[in-house]
């Protein structure tokens, strides 16, 4: 049923948002750590997000055989997470000579990890995952409403 499994878009959209969300969580905990050196220090990771084209690739297949009745074929599949990325940005190095892990220059090297800017992404994060929620429930109510048309 076509109806039933557009709730699959608002849920993996959900489902999507909470990895993002646990993504943003792990950088944060990782902001203040530092390394020796620019290639082992903690890289800001990120979420890509993309839509999940099943549906229009079977779409477009069964059209171009000339199948006319696409429409048992429909499925809304919704959001799926593509990869999960690492900022490219450069770690900063810190002139800190008594640190243990100090290079042979007297420098450490801080994460790329910006808490403001995880803070905004988090915020943006609950922001989505809440209209996700709001759409799915929507989309429930009138499944339910649907389902009573017949009662009398």
């Amino acid at each position: 049923m076509a109806f039933l499994s557009s709730m699959n878009i608002p849920l993996s959209g959900m489902t999507a948002e909470r990895l993002r969300l646990d993504i943003i969580a792990q950088n944060v905990s990782n902001a203040d750590n530092v390394a020796g050196s620019a290639d082992e220090a903690y890289k800001r990771q990120m979420v890509v997000f993309g839509e999940d084209r099943t549906f229009k690739n079977l779409l477009w297949t069964k059209l171009g055989s000339g199948e006319a009745h696409y429409h048992k074929y429909i499925q809304y599949r919704g959001v799926e997470v593509r990869e999960i990325v690492e900022d490219q940005t450069p770690a900063e190095p810190v002139y800190d000579p008594t640190h243990p892990l100090a290079d042979e220059l007297g420098y450490v090297y801080e994460s790329n990890v910006d808490v403001a800017t995880e803070e905004i992404d988090a915020l943006e994060a609950s922001n989505m995952y809440d209209a996700n929620l709001a759409v799915f429930e929507v989309v429930k109510s009138m499944a339910q409403k649907a389902l009573n048309i017949g009662k009398g």
